[in-house]
């Protein structure tokens, strides 16, 4: 008896297991695919079930044996016609050999024998919508929703539906509809927020976002699309909370040049310029990296550096036009108008109705004297985009050293009339009505220049405005402390220096007031930037004396 058991025992030891062969199959099927082959293929030939056969074609595929997936696939199907697994397993190796309709097919087979099937439901909509067979994608996408009321997909799906219909209001109830089956689905609150942006609903696709990140407060798509939000509406102080916290959260995204932007926006120059000079030693291929760091250096008065950063962009991407418009502007400052001009003209032959490459031209043109050629590049700048207010702003400045004042006065308010809480035309416009009528439209020009000021209330050359409102008032004592205070943020504007001397000689102080006068005239000839005519004037003043 006991020699019988033993026997037996020995013929179940040595007795084929198909489970180790299916174990070994899955142990090995993502590192060693091809040994995991040997053991999928004699676990499936000796005990077929639904998933060997699923963990097998996905072998074939993955070992690029197609032939072979495809065989084993069908033979599924065959033994398996009522589930869904063979109909998705046959639709991805079609897929895989580039045969759709036999894919296709495949589907609409499976969801007849399996109209309940998820699976086959989300791709034979997602089918149907490509081949714009809206009814029928409509009609499983609905079911879906009855089968898995608590899956987001079909109603979002829907929505798109809806949307491409021009049915919006039911494309917005069917995206709420996603979001009430998963709170934070975020396809669903994606497009929902861009209907709302589209139209002008920014309060609602704020909430929208705000409502995600208090559920999910580190949600990275609700924040990119509220501090974009915040962006493009104009509130930067929010904008630059918002992409503080996604550089904070994922430091190797772009969200620091995103913040420096920001920065630069609310006039942090300095925390950007720390920001950008950072990014730019890490990489300095980065052509935007690259471009905003030197836009900046330009706006800190660092030209040297920022001149070198765009010589080397326009080394290595060639002649692009908006490093042009820089390299020309960065050298009109310097008065090397000659290259200025080679530059201008390279642009304008490969863009010739480009606006700022015109308006460049023209005021390039302007600082070298000749208006009449300056007229035509501007006039053809705003021909190109009347809704900008620059080139109105540059024609007033050339009518203005042309002598042309009511001409300047005219687009000066054209300019502010597209652009009304612009700061600096504000102070040009309420200046020049001091400069070109004296104390008789006082009120006209204080009103203007406090409007500035409102704005940017510590701007030296909109403080010095103010001043001169007060020398007309002759409240020179007013006149002179406000002046101290614009010399105190701006120590080489020839301007600041004559002003202080005139107002200075009012107060009695003949020999302060020269020193200023002196100071004045050593800047313009050092090429600091004055006022028409200011030289000649400067010089009488100094004879005078």
């Amino acid at each position: 008896m006991r020699a019988i058991l033993l026997l037996l025992f020995t013929s179940l030891a040595l007795a084929y297991n198909p489970y180790s062969d299916y174990i070994l199959c899955r142990l090995y099927q993502d590192k060693e695919p091809a040994r995991a082959e040997i053991h999928c293929l004699r676990a499936l030939e000796r005990s077929p079930t639904p998933t060997l056969y699923v963990d097998t074609v996905r072998l074939e595929i993955a070992l690029k044996k197609m032939e072979k997936a495809l065989k084993i696939a069908k033979d599924f199907k065959l033994r398996h016609p009522d589930l869904p697994e063979p109909y998705l397993a046959l639709h991805s190796v079609y897929i895989i050999r580039k045969e759709p309709e036999k894919a296709f097919r495949m589907l609409e087979e499976g969801y007849s024998k399996n109209p309940n099937s998820k699976e086959i439901m989300v791709f034979l909509a997602e089918e149907y919508l490509k081949r714009g067979e809206l009814l029928k994608a409509t009609s499983v996408l609905q079911n879906l929703a009855r089968v898995s009321p608590e899956n987001p997909l079909p109603y979002f799906m829907l929505a798109r539906i809806a949307l491409s219909q021009g049915r919006q209001q039911e494309a917005i109830e069917l995206l709420e509809k996603s979001l009430k089956a998963s709170s934070t689905f975020e396809a669903g609150f994606i497009t929902l927020g861009s209907i709302y942006e589209q139209g002008g609903e920014y309060s609602r696709a704020e909430s929208l976002y705000k409502d995600i990140l208090k559920q999910d407060p580190e949600n990275r798509s609700a924040l990119e699309r509220l501090g974009n939000l915040y962006t493009i509406t104009g509130r930067y102080e929010e904008a630059k909370e918002v992409y503080r916290r996604l550089s904070e959260l994922y430091p190797d995204g772009a969200y620091l040049y995103q913040y420096s932007l920001v920065l630069i926006r609310v006039g942090e120059n300095l925390e950007a310029r720390r920001i950008l000079e950072r990014l730019y030693a890490d990489n300095p291929g980065n052509p935007d990296v690259a471009y905003t760091y030197a836009m900046l250096l330009e706006i800190l008065k660092e030209t040297d550096k920022a001149l070198s950063i765009y010589l080397d962009l326009q080394k290595r991407l060639g002649n692009n036009p908006r490093i042009i418009e820089r390299l020309a502007g960065i050298y009109t400052d310097k008065k090397e108008y000659k290259k200025a001009e080679e530059l201008l003209r390279l642009g304008l032959s490969l863009e010739p109705n480009s606006y700022q490459l015109n308006l460049l031209m023209g005021n390039l043109l302007s600082e070298t004297d000749d208006h009449e050629r300056a007229l035509g590049f501007i006039e053809k700048a705003i021909h190109i985009n009347p809704k900008d207010h620059r080139g109105y702003f540059l024609r007033a400045v050339v009518y203005d050293r042309m002598g042309r004042i009511v001409s300047a006065e005219h687009d000066l308010r054209k300019a502010l009339e597209l652009s009304p809480n612009d700061h600096e035309l504000l102070n040009h416009l309420g200046y020049s009505l001091l400069l070109w009528y004296g104390g008789t439209r006082l009120d006209e020009a204080e009103s203007l220049i406090r409007r500035a000021l409102e704005k940017e209330p510590e701007n030296p050359a909109y403080i010095d405005s103010m001043a001169w409102v007060f020398y007309y008032r002759e409240d020179y004592r007013k006149a002179y402390e406000l002046l101290l205070k614009a010399l105190e943020k701006e120590k080489e504007d020839p301007v600041l220096y004559e002003h202080m001397g005139d107002v200075l000689s009012k107060l009695g102080r003949e020999k302060e007031a020269q020193e200023y006068y002196k100071k004045a005239y050593e800047l313009l000839m050092a090429g600091k930037r004055g006022e028409p005519n200011q030289k000649e004037r400067l010089k009488n003043k100094l004879k005078a004396k």
